[in-house]
């Protein structure tokens, strides 16, 4: 065989293994994600989860699922224990409606350098979950609240770096417009107003 008959050849199986580990990381991102469906772990899962108990008016179901994590600041884990409390009773007590609208999930990358992920393909990445959720009052009125749902064990790393399986867990909930306490980071699309006439190019 010549050497550009071996080198093509090279090249053949170099592509095929390449184009199968592709084939095999989908496939398994799938999996990963089914598994996630049926076990229940998942950020709506958790979110419907504390609605539900909420709902059934059982504080001590909802407190227990709104899990307080492990802060080196004492200032910022206190102050996400009252909220968790005065949230849920005041939740408790409004006696919302069965109903509710998960508005929209912001997906987090937690890892390296934290940021919101914008494409829908990579949320099998994310390590946090911030979802608008609409409730309703007793009156049919709606009331907009934010919760976080994020990975219990710290930053998520993701399945290339051999933590394929996420264990989600609420980490707070608020009024929209309201500061996170947990999650303390915020992603803020900017508008810039261009005055007429368009600036001439140098």
């Amino acid at each position: 065989m010549s050497k550009l008959g071996l080198k093509i050849g090279i090249t053949i199986v170099a592509l095929v293994a390449i184009g199968l580990g592709i084939c095999w990381l989908s496939t398994w991102a799938d999996v990963t994600l089914l598994c996630e469906q049926i076990t229940g772990e998942t950020p709506q899962a958790k979110a419907t989860a504390y609605v539900r108990a909420v709902l059934r008016g059982d504080e001590q179901a909802a407190l227990d699922l709104w899990e307080l994590p492990s802060l080196q600041n004492q200032e910022q884990l206190e102050a996400l224990a009252e909220r968790r409390q005065q949230v849920t009773s005041e939740l408790i007590a409004a006696r919302i409606n069965p109903e509710f609208t998960i508005l929209d999930t912001e997906w987090w990358a937690t890892c390296c350098e934290p940021t919101v992920i914008r494409d829908p393909r990579w949320t099998r990445s994310a390590g946090g979950a911030r979802m608008t959720v609409q409730l309703l009052d007793d009156k049919g009125l709606p009331i907009i609240y934010v919760l976080d749902v994020f990975v219990r064990d710290g930053p998520y790393w993701g399945a290339a770096a051999g933590d394929p399986f996420r264990h989600w867990a609420l980490r707070d909930v608020y009024l929209e417009g309201q500061e996170p306490l947990y999650w303390r980071r915020i992603y803020e699309c900017t508008m810039k107003f261009l005055e007429w006439e368009p600036a001439r190019s140098p």
